[in-house]
């Protein structure tokens, strides 16, 4: 991707999206972020925007991550990458990202300098 300039966080804890939103800025003020509280305003979000790096929780109410990304190829969205961030220890979790053809990577929370480096890399 190089250089990712649009981030769309999906997460139903605002406290969360707060946090990142910082996190990121302090790492690349130039990106424009986007919030979702769950995965069926996310799609809503995608159906008109498009963004390079999606940052997606798996627990949420309404849509959770799982359902979006079983929803996702009705968009026609293209070019995202997709970074799921949980806090399941789940193997079975971090199997179904190893196996969804949307996901990036599975990071664990908190998003950290680290990881967000990581996802701007990719």
């Amino acid at each position: 991707m190089g250089n990712p300039n649009k981030i769309l966080l999906v997460d139903d804890d605002p406290i969360f999206l707060t946090l990142a939103e910082l996190a990121i800025k302090k790492e690349r003020d130039s990106i424009e972020i986007f919030k979702a509280m769950n995965g069926e305003e996310a799609i809503n979000f995608l159906k008109s925007q498009s963004v390079d790096i999606i940052f997606l929780d798996l627990n949420m109410p309404v849509m959770n991550g799982w359902e979006f990304l079983d929803a996702l190829p009705q968009i026609n969205n293209k070019g995202n990458h997709i970074f799921v961030l949980t806090s399941s220890i789940d193997p079975s979790d971090q199997r179904k990202a190893d196996e969804n053809p949307f996901v990036t990577s599975m990071l664990e929370k908190p998003l950290d300098k680290e990881k967000i480096s990581i996802a701007l890399a990719s």
